[in-house]
């Protein structure tokens, strides 16, 4: 063998372990399938729209918050539990606002007293004691009055001095003075309050009742109460923790006594689903989980809101939130993905269906 044989068997191997194009060859192995898992959803019907969607409770959830920032002070449930409508669940700490809706409370009960007593007028007892102070001035002043007289004859004759006289004539006077504010004060109790002291009592009870609604308010937003009947989902913060208004929830409720399935149908799809249409709901690993009924479906298009784990999926594609109704079964959790089958020829013969009628 001569040396160009040689050269010529040496770049042979070369450029056969290079494959020609600089990559080695990879054997690729097939992937495994789960025993659970049906063969349609490894090779997916093209007639099947699939979706990926999240569980949630019925109707979706709720998050609560109080309104104010503030030391926890009381947690009155706990994950799991069942709350009804109006159920306080959470309270920050009020002490300032409860001691302001209690000076409410008596300023207004001090208001509505003072206006009753004045719609009402005066007593049997206090017109009684009127007319008694009444005939007690008017007798002093007709005591001081003859004493007066008495006194200026009694000067005329010479017997008693001038400072006497005029004693007993300012003794007269006082007692006249006294007589008629008696008098007045009868005729005022007998007529009863004037119509701008009525008016004056009114407005200030009317006031007192905007203080202690404004302070009530106060206190109402130092408590978190239920909005609806529901499942405690969440509840993480803890007895004496601050918490700030705006950071997120204080607690998560949801109506677990049924289920819902959020699809997101791709706009290419968005007309496959119809109301009343069966939807069949599968797991990541591709395991049938449920199935259940299209009950809704969102009135407009949308940008994708649910995370994908795919490298490649984009997050501008425009979707139709399709909401599917599936019975409570321990395979589902509110906020586990799933993915949504729907068949294309159940969609379009519903939609046959409405046409024709």
């Amino acid at each position: 063998m001569n040396y160009t044989s040689l050269a010529v068997l040496a770049l042979s191997v070369t450029l056969a372990g290079c494959n020609l194009h600089g990559r080695p060859t990879i054997e690729r192995k097939a992937r495994p399938v789960a025993p659970d898992r049906p063969a349609a959803t490894e090779t997916v019907d093209p007639d099947t729209v699939v979706s990926p969607g999240i569980v949630e409770p019925w109707d979706a959830q709720v998050e609560l918050s109080a309104q104010e920032s503030g030391w926890i002070a009381q947690l009155l449930v706990k994950e799991g539990d069942v709350v009804q409508p109006g159920q306080l669940l959470a309270t920050l700490d009020d002490a300032a606002q409860r001691h302001n809706v209690e000076l409410a409370q008596a300023d207004l009960a001090e208001a509505e007293a003072t206006l009753a007593r004045i719609e009402r007028g005066a007593t049997l007892e206090e017109l009684q004691q009127a007319q008694a102070d009444y005939d007690a001035a008017a007798a002093r002043d007709e005591f001081a009055r003859t004493a007066e007289a008495r006194m200026r004859r009694l000067h005329a004759d010479g017997v008693v001095s001038d400072d006497e006289r005029d004693r007993a004539t300012a003794e007269a006077r006082a007692q006249a003075a006294i007589a008629g504010r008696a008098s007045a004060r009868l005729v005022e109790i007998k007529r009863g309050a004037r119509v701008e002291d009525r008016h004056a009592a009114g407005a200030r009870l009317l006031a007192a009742r905007a203080r202690l609604r404004v302070m009530e308010t106060g206190l109402s937003r130092r408590r978190v109460v239920a909005a609806n009947a529901g499942t405690v989902l969440l509840s993480r913060l803890h007895v004496g923790e601050f918490y700030t208004a705006g950071a997120g929830p204080l607690f998560v409720l949801g109506d677990m006594t049924r289920l819902q399935v959020r699809l997101e149908v791709d706009e290419i799809d968005a007309r496959v689903p119809a109301p009343g249409t069966a939807c069949v709901i599968y797991s990541d690993a591709g395991v049938r989980l449920a199935e259940g009924t299209i009950v809704r479906l969102a009135p407009k298009m949308g940008r994708r809101a649910l995370p994908l784990e795919s490298p490649t999926a984009r997050a501008d594609i425009r979707v139709r939130e399709v909401f599917v109704e599936v019975p409570r079964t321990s395979t589902l959790i509110p906020n586990q993905r799933v993915w949504g089958h729907t068949s294309r020829t159940a969609g379009h013969a519903s939609e046959r269906a409405g046409a024709q009628s």
